[in-house]
């Protein structure tokens, strides 16, 4: 009797233990989860920053002149021309363009103005000698006569630099180093540049020629008294000068890509007088003047501004 209650216990305790171990299997599988998809984190954006600009940003598009170029270049190279000479110091080129249909041609000074035997060179094949008619040392400009059939010429029309701006496209056509009919594109780099005169003073220093356009346009030698004209064909200047980085191999100036030109409007000054009577009278004060001071100069003179006169 006493085995069989102890017997009892034991299975009764066995139970109660399978039961307890049961229990605590099915807690642990009721209490696993799925997870759940994890959702992308949102960006929030600063609603500080400043928004994006609506400005349009202008980008030349020189595809656009396709056309145009070659058109402008029949238009006008006709009435460019090709200067040969002799001179003391045994010759040179330079380019020149109709002003008028009775034969008048500009050119510069330094190409002209010691000329003997000047042949003028036209487009179309002509070729005919030309006599320097008129000169000017101060804004380096020279006017040429030529007999020539009037049906034959093509006269340029002036335009009025007061009008061109900084970044304007212009053309250059000329006789680079006797390359006639030549072409350069390039722009108005800035305006109212002043060179030295062509004209000495008593004391050795040089008087001022004002209103000097720049451009990047290529001026090489040979292109002195060429045409600057903008994409309507009308002249804008007459090529003058480069400013130049010493020698090449060849001996030739090196091209900096600055180049200075005469503004139509000293040029629609200055050559009417020089085909009527053969010089430009200029009105002048006895004036010296710095192209450029510095601070150190301004402060030093007590000047109230650093620019125009005092």
């Amino acid at each position: 009797m006493v085995n069989k209650n102890r017997t009892l216990r034991v299975i009764v305790f066995l139970m109660v233990i399978f039961l307890a171990g049961t229990a605590c299997r099915l807690t642990k599988t009721s209490n696993t989860t799925i997870p759940e998809a994890i959702e992308e984190p949102v960006v929030q954006y600063d609603s500080t920053l400043p928004a994006q600009s609506s400005q349009t940003i202008l980008v030349p598009e020189y595809t656009a002149l396709e056309g145009s170029l070659e058109a402008l270049y029949q238009a006008v190279s006709p009435g460019v021309v090709s200067l040969q000479y002799s001179s003391a110091d045994g010759g040179g080129q330079g380019t020149g363009f109709v002003i008028d249909k009775e034969g008048h041609i500009v050119t510069n000074y330094h190409v002209a103005s010691d000329a003997q035997n000047l042949e003028v060179h036209f487009p179309s094949g002509l070729k005919v000698y030309g006599d320097v008619i008129g000169t000017d040392l101060d804004s380096d400009l020279a006017v040429i006569k030529v007999d020539v059939d009037p049906d034959l010429l093509v006269p340029l029309p002036l335009g009025d630099s007061n009008t061109i701006q900084v970044g304007q496209t212009v053309v250059a056509i000329g006789n680079p180093y006797g390359l006639s009919g030549t072409m350069t594109m390039g722009i108005i780099s800035a305006r109212g540049r002043v060179l030295d005169s062509m004209r000495q003073t008593e004391t050795g220093t040089y008087y001022s020629s004002g209103d000097t356009i720049q451009t990047d346009a290529l001026i090489n030698p040979g292109n002195s008294g060429g045409p600057l004209l903008n994409l309507n064909g009308e002249v804008i200047g007459v090529n003058r000068a480069i400013q130049t980085a010493g020698m090449s191999i060849t001996g030739g100036a090196v091209n900096t890509g600055i180049g200075f030109t005469i503004s139509s409007n000293t040029v629609r000054k200055v050559v009417p007088a020089l085909i009527e009577t053969g010089s430009y009278a200029y009105p002048y004060l006895g004036l010296s003047s710095y192209s450029n001071m510095s601070l150190q100069m301004i402060e030093a003179l007590e000047l109230p501004r650093s620019t125009g006169a005092y």
